[in-house]
């Protein structure tokens, strides 16, 4: 429910020069007082009321809605994280075959019981799995600190992280 009370106080007079016109204003005062309240709001109140308690149970299923996200994105990228780990010791296990093959074509070069050919394969091979490795160990980085960016916590230490440090 809502009243309102209005009070107005003027002087009123009227001359054929503006400076004329306040010239003895009190001869002419006017005060007015008005009152109003509405008698029936027809539910609006109530209207407004739920209106308002829809908005709070919106907001607290978006805020429960992003929460549950928020987590899933947690669970996922710290199961991302593992198999990342698993990804990169298989890089660098190809890496160090890749190495190996190359080091025993280039001998077997050497001897003369390999091609050109053979040794630049081996070569590409060697870079190429060189080139997966990286990849998969920047991968993992980025995904180990991007999990500790959405927990804030340092797993090495084994505490939170704190802000300005």
């Amino acid at each position: 429910m809502q009243a309102s009370l209005t009070a107005n106080l003027g002087y009123v007079n009227r001359a054929d020069r503006f400076l004329d016109s306040y010239q003895d204003p009190l001869n002419q005062q006017q005060v007015r007082l008005a009152f109003s309240m509405p008698l029936v709001d027809w539910g609006r109140q109530k209207s407004i009321i739920k209106t308002a308690q829809l908005t709070r149970q919106q907001v607290q299923r978006n805020v429960q809605q992003s929460q549950a996200t928020f987590e899933q994105t947690v669970l996922s990228q710290a199961a991302q994280l593992s198999t990342l780990s698993e990804q990169l010791a298989l890089a660098a296990r190809a890496d160090t075959l890749a190495q190996r093959r190359y080091d025993i074509a280039r001998a077997t070069y050497q001897v003369g019981r390999y091609s050109l050919t053979d040794l630049n394969i081996a070569l590409s091979e060697k870079d190429q799995a060189k080139r997966a490795y990286i990849v998969a160990l920047r991968a993992g980085w980025i995904a180990y600190y991007r999990l500790r960016a959405l927990t804030l916590y340092d797993f090495e230490r084994q505490q939170p992280l704190i802000a300005g440090k």
